[in-house]
């Protein structure tokens, strides 16, 4: 594929979240009448997945203190769920198996699990927790002083490549162009943004750039205020 003379939109990095964000991008675009996929460029020095997001464990869960963290990964979850067997995605549940020294903590996550509808279980006390495992998950469960267990009904594991790859289907299905093997060597700028991305292909032209990882991706839907 050609490196194109500009793209409104760049996204450096084709690991989850900078693939994700082309493909709700891209979305939001049309639903909006404000443009399309086309609009979209992601770029990734090496392929896809190839970063942090190819070598993850893969858990899907909702077991964060911050609410508004709980939220998000509830969404989250039900975006797996959607396309279970497209994703390598299997929701087989998600425990938190804890000593008595992260029992108040994990209380706390289980109330505000409650709060927001999210299906889970909480045992509390070592005799209950011991019955629970043995009768539920292992007969043979042996391991002492665990005073509480997190289990979350929902939730699992996902296989890496397979999720990454049918995100990157996705976003192309919607005239995303990803582009591997370029590499971005720097940034042109102005006094208040920047205006081209520099890599070792070409100078890409851009109203817009989006760094893969979540906070810099953040910022970047903070910041976009397209015309509803």
């Amino acid at each position: 594929m050609a490196f194109p003379e500009k793209s409104k939109y760049v996204i450096i990095g084709a690991g989850i979240h900078g693939l994700s964000t082309a493909w709700h991008l891209a979305k939001e675009l049309k639903a909006r009448k404000a443009g399309s996929g086309e609009d979209i460029l992601v770029v990734d020095k090496t392929a896809i997945g190839a970063g942090a997001s190819g070598i993850a464990c893969g858990v899907i869960r909702n077991n964060y203190y911050q609410p508004a963290m709980r939220e998000l990964m509830a969404h989250s979850v039900a975006l797996w769920e959607e396309d279970a067997e497209g994703y390598g995605y299997y929701p087989v549940g998600y425990m938190q198996i804890s000593p008595e020294v992260m029992h108040e903590d994990v209380a706390l996550i289980y109330e505000q699990q409650k709060k927001i509808g999210y299906t889970s279980v909480f045992i509390e006390g070592e005799k209950d927790c011991l019955k629970y495992m043995q009768e539920n998950i292992f007969h043979d469960w042996q391991a002492k002083e665990i005073t509480s267990i997190l289990h979350e009904k929902k939730g699992g594991y996902a296989f890496n490549t397979k999720s990454l790859y049918r995100l990157a289907d996705k976003a192309e299905a919607e005239g995303v162009r990803i582009l591997p093997g370029v590499e971005v060597t720097g940034f042109k700028t102005d006094k208040e943004s920047v205006t081209a991305v520099e890599t070792n292909k070409a100078t890409n032209p851009s109203d817009y750039v989006v760094v893969g990882p979540a906070p810099w991706a953040r910022s970047f839907w903070n910041m976009l205020n397209l015309p509803r």
